[in-house]
């Protein structure tokens, strides 16, 4: 779930028009709108996989605002645009009824927005911090929480670990879904007094050796919850945990497991079961509805956690604490702060290997971490959102950008720029100001309203009408890669993945309804060939018409027919992402795979009926008469800055020779063969070869380390044998090394390797 906070001194909110079929009509009053002052205004966005706990520390954390700010009421605003990965229509409804709910506890005359309408809205805002306070709640992030860090990595294995346990012989981790909230989570039953052997069993169990465990090395009380993606956690009340603490735990709860211990479970009325409980626990109690409760006994100490469980602390196959922070009872940031402790438990021992695997080489392979040791990139306070490009990710960037214009050459591309900033009567025409505003800069030039451009499709459209057009020109491929700027919130920046200003790699096809086919046929060739060179396959999926939508349901029927008709006959296998369209048209969405099996949606192909319409765009046919031409919006890339941040974590960091920015290193072995090793690097780059040369002082073991750090594909040892000998001793970056390689031979290879773009040597 994302938040962002807004003290006003008043909003006005009107709902216009449906946004979404399935939302009930208004009433009366809700049409009429709102006008409230002093008021904070809770934008906000339900994602997959939000619940109750996740509602829970959203509402501590504005409770906590609430009081600070002094203001009279509170507005929940549903703001879908705080996220991409948003919770189905009915599943955020409920989750916002509830977030309602619970505000009202400290805001009784707390106010929503209606759900599924188009608004206008108007307000003021206060000069203070909170004027923009973005948050995500949930297991990925503990914003609420007083210690700020998240340690160690995530406890969700995902698809990626799903494929790789299967790679391994594995079953599958599943983690089992459960209850979200701390009443009621230990009700006795039957079915959780009796022994067992499922996953469920073998996750409560590892539970009970992670409080057994907290009991026993820090004291206090221990409650067991469950996150995201059916995380587990426990919450405790002890002086706050380190990562040396977690390694103490992990080790007493081996050993608990090695001496298989029986557990005895007993289900207790809540009377019977006080005198068991640690205060924590008590509290907790108090709060749950059921007439019995689970009380579970392992050598001699009692805890109350949900069932079932296995018979004995043996039977607790596989687990692993993922990381450490935070958190406040009841997720309540007016009450005790507490420690928090996140584990994922497995069936197997295997699973649990391939888990641990994969989280580790994800946390390698991070693009930030790598964009800092590789001298790629950098963020600064001074432009949050806006990449800083050092030269060696200057050198990414260029070769991403020279294969590109190689393949326009070859593909009868026609590049073009256009102007960053454009009339806002543009915009409106356009659609974008109705549908795209709230993500836009806006700026004024001789008082006259402007924007900055998020796209770049208005542009190449003003440049199609320059002249008048004959049905032999098209299909026009016009191609830009143009700089476009779209206002994100603080709270969603990540790196190169989610950025203020951006270059796409667009591409806007002006094509005869007869030449749909050929053009949709080319572009996936071109895909092809695009991703293949970076070694990414990919699936593919059609995105149709959203409930945001301009024109209509017969042009869209029409336009989504012909992109069907395009993927069936060039035997592409594609599944149907139902309202996830662009706003003027259905788009085929192209989802590359990475080395650790992550997906990521990059290419896209849009058509788009709506805009020559708007700009009334017109071709002479050969019939004499004027036709309305279709439009394709394509890109490869997507955007350069995040197809980046992919290409770094794909490849770790180690690029194939013809994409890193220095190609080779030249080492010579002491400073009497400095001269030959600048004369090799001459030559080197005399041929295009991106090479420098390491002169300074030092032992050759710490330069050819300094290489490796930098991940250099190859590196050249030059001594005086090779110097008199007119060689070179050639190291590549995997370790293996050829002596006596004559300079001359070397030189044809690499330059072989690079013109081929090869993936390896």
């Amino acid at each position: 779930m994302r938040i962002l906070e807004l003290h006003c001194d008043y909003v006005k909110v009107k709902p216009k028009q449906k946004a979404l079929k399935t939302v009930a009509d208004l009433t009366e009053a809700e049409k009429a709108g709102l006008h409230l002052e002093n008021v904070l205004v809770v934008f906000s966005s339900f994602e997959q996989g939000d619940d109750a706990v996740v509602v829970d520390q959203a509402v501590a954390a504005v409770q906590k605002n609430f009081g600070e700010i002094k203001a009279t009421t509170i507005l929940v605003y549903p703001y879908a645009h705080l996220s991409s990965s948003l919770a189905k229509p009915a599943v955020a409804i409920n989750l916002l009824d509830s977030f309602l709910e619970k505000v009202r506890v400290f805001c009784p005359n707390a106010q929503k927005s209606v759900f599924g309408y188009y608004k206008e809205f108007e307000l003021k805002c206060k000069g203070h911090p909170l004027a923009e306070l973005s948050k995500t709640f949930g297991t990925a992030s503990l914003s609420a929480s007083p210690q700020s860090a998240s340690v160690g990595f995530a406890g969700s294995p995902g698809a990626a670990l799903e494929k790789k346990v299967a790679e391994l012989g594995g079953k599958g981790a599943n983690l089992f879904s459960a209850p979200s909230v701390f009443a009621d989570y230990g009700a006795a039953s039957v079915a959780n007094v009796k022994p067992s052997h499922t996953l469920e069993a073998q996750r409560n169990t590892a539970a009970l050796l992670l409080a057994h465990a907290v009991s026993t090395e820090l004291g206090g009380s221990a409650l067991c919850g469950f996150g995201k993606d059916a995380e587990i956690y426990v919450d405790f009340d002890s002086k706050p945990v380190n990562s040396e603490i977690l390694d103490v735990l992990d080790l007493r709860m081996d050993a608990l497991r090695k001496k298989d211990v029986a557990i005895k479970v007993h289900a207790l009325d809540k009377k019977a079961a006080e005198k068991h409980l640690s205060s924590l626990q008590k509290e907790a109690l108090a709060d749950t509805t059921a007439e019995k409760v689970l009380m579970a006994e392992l050598e001699g100490k009692w805890f109350w956690l949900p069932g079932p469980f296995c018979e004995s602390s043996g039977k607790a196959e596989a687990f692993a604490l993922t990381r450490f922070g935070g958190s406040y009872w009841k997720n309540n940031s007016a009450n005790k702060a507490l420690q928090r402790i996140h584990l994922s438990a497995f069936g197997t021992a295997k699973e649990r290997a391939a888990f641990l695997e994969l989280q580790k080489e994800a946390e390698a392979r991070d693009h930030r971490k790598l964009g800092k040791q590789l001298d790629l990139f950098s963020i600064h306070e001074e432009g949050v959102g806006f990449i800083f490009y050092h030269p060696n990710g200057m050198v990414l960037y260029k070769e991403l950008e020279k294969l590109l214009r190689e393949q326009y050459e070859q593909r009868d591309y026609l590049e073009i720029k256009t102007p960053m900033i454009l009339n806002e009567d543009l915009w409106h025409r356009s659609g974008h100001w109705d549908h795209y505003q709230e993500n836009m800069y806006f700026t004024q030039i001789d008082g006259v309203p402007h924007a900055i451009k998020p796209m770049n499709c208005p542009g190449s459209i003003l440049i199609y009408k320059t002249k008048p057009r004959s049905y032999r020109e098209l299909p026009l491929r016009l191609a830009e890669n143009g700089i476009d700027h779209r206002h994100e919130l603080s709270g969603v920046l990540s790196g190169l993945f989610r950025v203020r200003a951006f270059t796409q790699d667009d591409a806007h096809l002006y094509v005869t309804e007869e030449q749909i086919l050929d053009e949709v046929t080319r572009f996936i060739q071109f895909l092809d060939f695009m991703y293949s060179t970076f070694g990414f396959t990919y699936q593919i999926a059609l995105s149709t018409r959203p409930a945001k939508a301009m024109g209509s349901v017969a042009f869209w029927e029409k336009a989504e027919t012909a992109l069907k008709e395009a993927l069936r006959k060039n035997k592409k296998e594609f599944t149907i992402n139902e309202g996830d369209g662009a706003f003027y048209g259905p788009k085929i969405d192209f989802r590359i795979q990475d080395a650790l099996g992550r997906q990521w949606q990059c290419g896209t192909m849009q058509l788009d009926l709506q805009m020559p319409e708007r700009f009334d765009l017109n071709y002479e046919g050969s019939d004499g008469k004027r036709h309305r031409p279709v439009m394709l919006h394509r890109v490869i890339y997507g955007s350069f800055e995040r197809f980046l941040g992919i290409l770094i974590e794909h490849f770790a960091g180690a690029f194939p020779t013809w994409l890193a920015p220095t190609q080779v290193m030249v080492l010579p072995l002491t400073d009497n063969e400095n001269d030959y090793a600048e004369k090799v690097a001459q030559q080197l780059k005399q041929s295009g070869v991106r090479v420098k040369s390491d002169l300074k002082s030092g032992k050759l073991e710490g330069k050819i380390r300094d290489a490796q750090i930098a991940k250099i594909p190859y590196m050249l040892v030059v001594g005086q044998k090779e110097r008199d000998a007119g060689t070179v001793s050639v190291r590549r970056r995997d370790g293996v090394v050829k002596h006596g390689v004559k300079l001359a031979a070397f030189e044809k290879t690499v330059i072989q390797e690079i013109k081929e773009r090869r993936l390896y040597g």
